[in-house]
């Protein structure tokens, strides 16, 4: 069975952050799959700060054409994280040559006004009907070269952290989270269901080598429903 991993930076290692909440590679749920199912042809692909709507270049090449038996998405986030600009917009403020020049004044200016700004003007990378779309898309694609690929879908965090400095960033993820579990049905894992509370490391974002273990246990017995 050809096992194929798709997500942004949850699935990856954090090697190079402070060491209580480090992550290596074999912490990751991606690499305790691989272990364990051994007979198996098991593959981690990220891609960082993937969208759903760049994932559909990447997911032909790097997915679909490997012809997978099953695929597992842990995208999401960056479609509905609420943003100060469009992407794409404002590229000026985050030339590193501004950047130097100002001292990073505007960034931090705008990340200080970040909760505000949000209320005011709600913005996102992928709206919510080009996310559905995106996902049908992708799936669709594989289809063409895997016509049995099966999917599931591993949920968007909550976070009490980055709610509390974009506004509406929680409900966007509730809402995502429901198109993620209409597309993908049994096979949606609602993480915020798995974990109560404290599952995320200090950033808010990305999940703590316990709950990587967590994760990897759920999937083996999703995995193992598919393959009976």
């Amino acid at each position: 069975m050809r096992i194929i991993i798709f997500t942004d930076s949850m699935g990856r290692a954090r090697p190079d952050i402070d060491e209580i909440e480090r992550t290596y590679y074999e912490d990751v749920y991606g690499y305790k799959l691989k272990k364990y199912f051994d007979k198996d042809e098991v593959e981690l692909i990220y891609v960082e700060s993937l969208d759903t709507q760049d994932a559909i270049h990447w997911s032909q090449r790097m997915v679909a054409f490997r012809r997978p038996d099953l695929v597992i998405f842990h995208i999401g986030i960056n479609d509905c994280v609420p943003r100060l600009f469009s992407k794409g917009n404002c590229k000026i403020v985050f030339n590193p040559i501004f950047r130097k020049i100002t001292k990073d004044f505007f960034i931090k200016l705008f990340s200080y006004f970040r909760y505000k700004i949000t209320k005011v003007r709600p913005l996102v990378y992928v709206p919510k009907e080009s996310f559905r779309n995106n996902l049908k898309e992708i799936m669709t694609e594989i289809k063409k070269y895997s016509p049995k690929c099966n999917f599931m879908a591993i949920g968007i965090a909550k976070s009490e952290l980055l709610n509390k400095k974009s506004y509406g960033f929680n409900r966007n993820v509730e809402e995502y989270n429901k198109i993620l579990k209409e597309i993908f049905g049994e096979n949606f894992i609602d993480i915020n269901r798995i974990f109560e509370n404290n599952f995320l490391i200090s950033d808010g974002l990305h999940l703590k080598k316990e709950s990587h273990q967590v994760v990897f246990e759920v999937l083996v017995k999703k995995i193992e429903e598919v393959k009976q």
